[in-house]
C-alpha cells in the first residue's frame, strides 16, 4: 500500500558520532520524500557520557531540532528528540540528559551488554549468540521496566550482526518468554515499541523486529507503536517506512504513533487503497 503521513521517528544527523549530514539537510531530504515529520534522535550512549563528550554533541542536536522546527514549520512536523544508548548503565547520565532539555521524543537502544563493546564490534562466530541473545533481553528488560524512555527501539538489535552480517541463524521461539517480559514491562508502562527499518537497507533483510514480534506486541495490548529509519545519512531518511507499515497494519494495528513533550498522538494509518 502506499501511506498518507508518513512520519520517519528514529533519525541522525552529524550530531551523532556516526552521522553524516546536517540537521538542515535530514529534514530537507525528508521534505524532498514527502514525509509528514521526522524525530531527530542523536545518539547519547549514556555508559560513555562523559568520555566521548556527549554534553555537548546532545546539547548542539537539541538547539538545531528547535532552530528547524521554526524554520519548517507548517512544512514538516520536526520533533526534538535524543537516542539513550544503555541508560541502566549509566542512570545519572540518562536522568541529567532527560531533566536539561524539553525532549519532544526520547528512543532508548540496548547497544552492548554492561562492560562490553557494541555488538557491532563482535564476532559471532568466535564467541556464543544464543547465550548473548540471552544476556540482552535480560538487561533489555531492565531497561524497559526501569529507564524513562517513550519507545523502546529495533528490539532485536543483535540480530543485525548475528544474521544479517555474520550469516548465523537464530530460532528467536527460544527467547519468547524473555520478549515477553520485555514487551509486558513496556505496556505495563504505557511506553513503545519501534518497528526500525533500517534492516532493510541490510543482509538480515527485514524489521527489526519482525512481523511476529509486532504480532504479539499487539496481542499483549501494546498500543503506542513507531516507524524509524535509523538514517544516518539523507539519503536514508524515510527509507523502509512504508514497508514497516505493512507490518504494522498486517499486525492489527490501526494508528501509529508522534511525540510531542513526550505525550504520545496516535495517527490513523491511511494510504491510498484503504477502503
Amino acid at each position: 500500500m502506499r501511506y498518507k503521513n508518513l512520519i520517519d521517528m528514529h533519525t541522525h544527523s552529524d550530531n551523532s558520532p556516526d552521522g553524516s549530514h546536517s540537521v538542515t539537510f535530514i529534514c530537507e531530504s525528508a521534505e524532498r520524500r514527502g514525509l509528514r515529520g521526522l524525530a531527530l534522535t542523536d545518539h547519547c550512549e549514556c555508559e560513555e557520557y562523559a568520555a566521548r563528550r556527549f554534553d555537548i554533541s546532545v546539547r548542539n542536536s537539541y538547539f538545531e531540532s528547535v532552530k528547524a522546527q521554526s524554520i519548517y514549520s507548517g512544512r514538516l512536523i520536526i520533533m526534538a528528540g535524543v537516542e539513550l544508548g544503555q541508560p541502566s548503565q549509566n542512570p545519572e547520565a540518562a536522568s541529567g540528559v532527560l531533566s536539561q532539555y524539553d525532549f519532544d521524543f526520547v528512543l532508548a537502544s540496548l547497544h552492548n551488554l554492561a562492560g562490553q563493546k557494541d555488538f557491532y564490534y563482535m564476532d559471532y562466530k568466535k564467541s556464543e549468540p544464543r547465550e548473548i541473545l540471552g544476556l540482552y533481553f535480560s538487561e533489555l528488560y531492565e531497561l524497559a521496566a526501569g529507564c524513562d524512555y517513550d519507545v523502546l527501539a529495533h528490539l532485536d538489535y543483535p540480530l543485525r550482526y548475528i544474521t544479517g552480517r555474520d550469516g548465523i541463524q537464530v530460532d528467536l521461539r527460544e527467547y519468547y518468554d524473555k520478549i515477553d517480559r520485555v514487551l509486558r514491562a513496556v505496556i505495563e508502562r504505557g511506553k513503545g515499541i519501534e518497528v526500525n527499518t533500517s534492516g532493510y537497507r541490510h543482509p538480515l533483510g527485514r524489521s527489526m523486529p519482525g512481523e511476529e514480534i509486532v504480532r504479539r506486541y499487539h496481542e499483549l495490548g501494546g498500543v503506542y507503536i513507531t516507524t524509524g529509519s535509523d538514517a544516518h545519512t539523507g539519503a536514508d531518511v524515510g527509507r523502509g517506512l512504508a514497508a514497516g507499515m505493512d507490518i504494522i497494519y498486517a499486525a492489527g494495528f490501526r494508528h501509529t504513533a508522534l511525540y510531542k513533550k513526550r505525550s504520545p498522538i496516535l495517527i490513523p494509518i491511511e494510504s491510498d487503497t484503504n477502503p
